[in-house]
């Protein structure tokens, strides 16, 4: 079998997928090495017994790469995927629906808002902080970043603002995923973020107290933590393209997402 798996590695390596994704699909196969060769319905059943429909979705398409590469019929499972979809699209709108009466957390726009009061009041490291949470839903340790000039005075060992002339380049190297997704680089050109962290040497450092300092930032709204930010921008972007948006910037596979980060769970 482990041969068969190398095969099936190189047709996935074929196919230009990421190395991410491949690994994905190798270990989704651990769960259906012995059952190839059954019926397609058999195939389904044991997809079935997956807890969540976005579980389903993620093997169904292993699934499915699978019985294309030993040349065997897959339609029962493309059309299992298809379904699959809807199903979570119909999910996605009943969160929306439930989010909708959340009168508890504040919306997208009141985080804005907040954001540039800080700005405007000259609080620049707390307006740094809530605009990386707001556009890359990172971690708090992903805030452990220093500010410098050039590339030339980075590594790929710590996390970085890179201050150009116009822009301003986010390097991650050092966040709670990277063994899975690699490095992660956000451009960023937004006028008021470049003048604000080009005042500052780190936008935090390892011996601050990170949760105080982002609980400064959130005070307004009852010091929300990192996770209910990323939340809140889930409910605004609570589609397939606005999961697999927060899952790039987050470093979070779908999944995760679905299970873990649903705003209506306490």
């Amino acid at each position: 079998m482990n041969n068969d798996m190398d095969d099936f590695r190189q047709y996935l390596e074929n196919q230009n997928l990421s190395e991410k994704t491949i690994k994905n699909h190798i270990t989704n196969m651990t769960n259906f090495t012995k059952k190839v060769g059954y019926s397609q319905r058999i195939l389904v059943n044991q997809l079935d017994l997956n807890m969540t429909w976005a579980r389903r979705l993620s093997r169904a398409n292993t699934l499915s790469k699978y019985l294309q590469f030993k040349n065997l019929p897959n339609d029962e499972i493309v059309e299992y995927i298809k379904n699959a979809n809807q199903e979570i699209q119909k999910e996605s709108k009943k969160r929306q629906a439930d989010m909708a009466d959340d009168r508890t957390l504040p919306t997208v726009a009141e985080l804005n808002k907040h954001m540039n009061d800080l700005y405007d009041k000259g609080d620049y490291r707390s307006y740094c902080i809530l605009y990386i949470f707001i556009n890359f839903q990172v971690r708090n340790m992903d805030l452990i970043a220093k500010v410098v000039k050039s590339k030339k005075q980075t590594n790929e060992n710590e996390n970085w603002f890179v201050v150009g002339r116009k822009q301003v380049v986010y390097i991650r190297n050092k966040y709670k995923t990277v063994e899975k997704y690699g490095q992660k680089t956000h451009v960023i050109r937004n006028e008021r973020f470049f003048n604000a962290i080009k005042t500052m040497e780190h936008l935090l450092k390892e011996t601050d107290n990170i949760d105080r300092v982002v609980k400064k930032a959130t005070h307004e709204f009852g010091g929300i933590t990192e996770a209910t930010i990323a939340k809140i921008i889930l409910r605004s972007k609570n589609t397939m393209n606005g999961l697999r948006r927060v899952s790039r910037n987050r470093g979070t596979d779908m999944t995760t997402l679905v299970e873990n980060y649903n705003i209506t769970k306490k």
